[in-house]
């Protein structure tokens, strides 16, 4: 044989070698595709498993949050209406307390009218009985006195010191 036939089955082993090599190294790979694929797809069924519990977890946290919300709503629709009825009451209240109080402070002006009218009259009064009863009553009981101090005067009664001092007291008072 000669050289280069020698050469090109030492080249061809190498190849074949070579070959066996890649043939050997692929199916080894291919070996561990199939382990990652498998690992791969238990990985991915537990996921995919994990997914739907989270999911049917979210749906029921999402009808609960639905609910929870339209409850919220409907209450904050209540104490709106509610805080709208107060509002309403003592925006009333405060009308109807500012009119009984103007209309308590009219009443109050005009009965202190009244009492004022009142006690000026009975003043009045009191000054027209003095000048037409007391005036005359009193003037009438000093022509009294007069006339009897004349005839004592004049008949020459003389009263004891003590009437006399008795009778000036009342005069004086």
């Amino acid at each position: 044989m000669e050289t280069t036939e020698i050469i090109l089955t030492v080249f061809t082993g190498i190849v074949a070698l070579g070959v066996i090599l890649q043939g050997l190294a692929l199916w080894t790979l291919a070996q561990k595709v199939r382990e990652l694929s498998n690992r791969l797809e238990s990985v991915s069924s537990k996921l995919t498993k994990q997914a739907d519990v989270l999911a049917v977890h979210a749906e029921d946290f999402l009808t609960i949050a639905k609910a929870t919300a339209e409850k919220v709503q409907a209450m904050q629709a209540h104490i709106s209406a509610i805080s709208q009825v107060v509002h309403n009451r003592v925006v009333d209240a405060d009308a109807f307390l500012t009119e009984a109080t103007d209309t308590a402070r009219l009443q109050i002006a005009r009965f202190q009218d009244v009492i004022d009218t009142a006690s000026h009259r009975i003043e009045e009064t009191i000054v027209s009985l003095q000048a037409a009863i007391l005036a005359p009553v009193s003037e009438i009981q000093a022509v009294i006195r007069g006339i009897r101090t004349g005839l004592d005067v004049l008949f020459g009664w003389r009263r004891s010191a003590s009437r006399r001092s008795h009778e000036d007291e009342e005069m004086f008072i």
